[in-house]
């Protein structure tokens, strides 16, 4: 156990480290046959916090909070539960229908269209509901590359967010005022093509 940070240099210290271990755990758990569902979102929460600030590790806010830069109201912290459960039929709904067999060859953009709004659609959920006192958008991040990974793309950095942050928070305001998916589901195909650009530069091709 780290203890509570002893100032803000700290904690974003701890937040980075356990924010590290829960991607790894995201990458472990992509690799596996188990599900995707809204237990995974508490493991999650939990593998970011356990060491440092165990009381809230992977556990439902018992207190009200408001979101920097929305004017969304979270819901009731006694309704959690009931909006994390309707995640979970969302979530098996949606990923029921999708054809992740032409998903992996590439060979339907429809099914590709849709999983990405899948994954904006569990992102923007997670921080909708803002189940946990703290963490809430690392969470929904490392949960949309869960599903990215999971199904044979890769991770997207949170450095896509704080680039464009304006762009962010404007995405997460439109599905909540107009149920428009489309522009965070361009930020998430940015960022994956920004991540195609770094792997494809890195690799060196052999001298003939």
């Amino acid at each position: 156990m780290l203890g509570r940070p002893r100032d803000e240099k700290e904690k974003q210290l701890f937040d980075a480290v356990g924010t590290i271990r829960a991607a790894r755990f995201v990458r472990r758990y992509a690799k596996t046959r188990k599900p995707i569902n809204i237990g995974v979102v508490y493991d999650v929460h939990r593998e970011i916090y356990f060491d440092w600030w165990p009381e809230v590790a992977g556990k439902i806010r018992e207190e009200e909070v408001t979101i920097w830069h929305s004017e969304h109201l979270p819901p009731h912290h006694s309704k959690i539960r009931e909006h994390m459960q309707s995640l979970q039929l969302d979530l098996q709904d949606r990923l029921a229908k999708i054809d992740f067999q032409k998903l992996s060859s590439s060979s339907n953009e429809t099914d590709f269209v849709e999983f990405t709004k899948l994954v904006a659609f569990i992102h923007h959920k997670i921080v909708w509901i803002h189940p946990f006192i703290d963490g809430n958008g690392r969470t929904a991040r490392l949960m949309a590359n869960l599903l990215l990974e999971r199904y044979g793309l890769w991770g997207i950095s949170a450095q896509i967010e704080r680039e464009n942050k304006e762009a962010y928070f404007n995405a997460l305001s439109q599905i909540d005022d107009y149920d428009d998916y489309e522009p965070l589901m361009e930020i998430i195909i940015e960022g994956l093509l920004e991540k195609a650009n770094k792997l494809s530069s890195s690799i060196r091709l052999p001298r003939k």
